[in-house]
């Protein structure tokens, strides 16, 4: 073959390659939004949201497959990657019951997300980043709307709206997390996508913390603050920077005492209300009641159950099939065994990602790996959603050298064109 043929069959690869990721991008758009829309409990929509994820998964299994290589060069990691899926084999089968509305319920209930180690096998492109980046501004769009639609209900407090109390943590799960790694990454996008993002989190903080939800206010501020910090090792008037973080600093302690007498009894009572409440602790204790040895190791399967009465709303049977912690929620269904493979994979890549690398995305990629894992414990982030498929494509940039040698000139120039 001449180097006119050879040339010419690669860039019909690398065209058929960019297709199937653009739908693959798209489809995962798709099933976003359509678990967005069932965040607000509407009934009527019910039907269209499984619609369109059926649609999406349909179509995510076609562009995944078109795309999907399986070969890695990393040893360590091929091997625990057999291991992992074999596992996650065992975790869908053992338990399942084979009924019509319980295979139904596996589904939809995001059984594919035991596969998404599965993306490390995509050849790695900056098209594929591209891409990824785009989705996360629509996402922070959607974000913006569907908050400010729903705003009374986002809104609510407990005491005055009970049945819609979750739509705000559905928005933010399926939208508002991953707006963080855009921020993070500032430096490769335009300023009209930056002031977008930075407004999409001051909203998700702002609702946050005058619904007094902890765990998602205390993200929202980590994400600035790491941000903060990323601005001011690749700003170029560092001294500048400090003297806006001094000013800041100086003007919030001023008036720190004013807003909090202003604010008390509409705003920060409900937190200190909340902050006084271990909310957890109850099904927490639950589970550990529950839980044998050999459910520790190796779980409780696909349907995994535990017994918590008189905790949900309408609850008929006394057993939960989920817990709000997540890294327990894991083992509920895959045992120790799950997290621990998980964590096998994903440290080695925080560490190389973020250590020896050579440009930011892959060290936000590092630092990405690491707030996913420590948000195990107060937020729901094991989950069929954006913010799960960009934690397996971080631990895909920390194993691909090629990805971590790239300088961040190379990298903007590629997004421009």
């Amino acid at each position: 073959m001449n180097s006119i043929e050879y040339s010419a069959n690669y860039q019909k690869y690398v065209n058929e390659l960019n297709f199937n990721y653009k739908l693959f991008w798209f489809f995962v758009l798709v099933y976003s939004f359509s678990s967005g829309l069932g965040s607000t409990f509407i009934n009527s929509l019910f039907i269209v949201e499984q619609f369109f994820q059926s649609l999406a998964l349909i179509g995510l299994f076609y562009a995944t497959y078109n795309i999907v290589q399986f070969k890695v060069s990393n040893k360590f990691l091929g091997i625990t990657l057999v291991i992992y899926f074999l596992w996650a084999i065992f975790i869908t089968f053992y338990g399942f019951e084979f009924t019509y509305k319980n295979t139904k319920s596996v589904i939809f209930g995001g059984v594919f997300k035991y596969f998404f180690p599965i993306f490390l096998f995509f050849p790695k492109n900056l098209f594929f980043y591209k891409k990824l980046f785009v989705v996360i501004f629509f996402m922070a769009i959607a974000f913006i709307i569907f908050n400010l639609i729903f705003f009374e209900e986002v809104t609510a407090h407990y005491d005055s709206n009970v049945n819609e109390k979750f739509i705000f943590e559905g928005f933010t799960r399926n939208f508002g997390i991953p707006l963080g790694f855009l921020m993070f990454t500032y430096i490769y996008h335009s300023k009209t996508k930056n002031i977008l993002i930075l407004l999409a989190l001051l909203l998700m903080l702002g609702i946050s913390a005058y619904r007094a939800r902890r765990a998602i206010m205390v993200v929202s501020m980590v994400y600035f603050f790491i941000f903060m910090v990323i601005v001011y090792i690749y700003a170029n008037r560092k001294v500048l920077m400090v003297m806006i973080f001094a000013v800041i600093l100086l003007v919030s302690s001023v008036f720190a005492g004013q807003i909090y007498q202003e604010l008390r009894f509409s705003f920060f009572e409900k937190i200190e209300e909340r902050n006084t409440i271990n909310t957890r602790e109850g099904v927490e204790a639950a589970f550990f009641q529950d839980f044998e040895l050999e459910d520790w190791i190796i779980g409780r399967g696909i349907n995994g159950k535990y017994w918590c009465p008189n905790i949900d709303i309408n609850d008929t049977t006394g057993y939960r099939t989920m817990i709000e912690t997540d890294y327990l929620n894991m083992i509920l269904k895959g045992g120790g065994v799950l997290l621990f493979l998980i964590l096998l994979i994903s440290i080695p890549a925080a560490f190389k990602a973020f250590f020896y690398s050579k440009n930011l995305l892959s060290k936000v990629a590092g630092i990405w790996i690491v707030l996913w894992i420590l948000s195990l414990y107060p937020m729901n982030v094991f989950l069929f959603s954006v913010n799960y498929i960009l934690f397996w494509i971080c631990v895909g940039i920390g194993y691909s050298k090629d990805m971590r040698y790239l300088s961040d000139e190379t990298i903007k120039e590629a997004f421009k064109n």
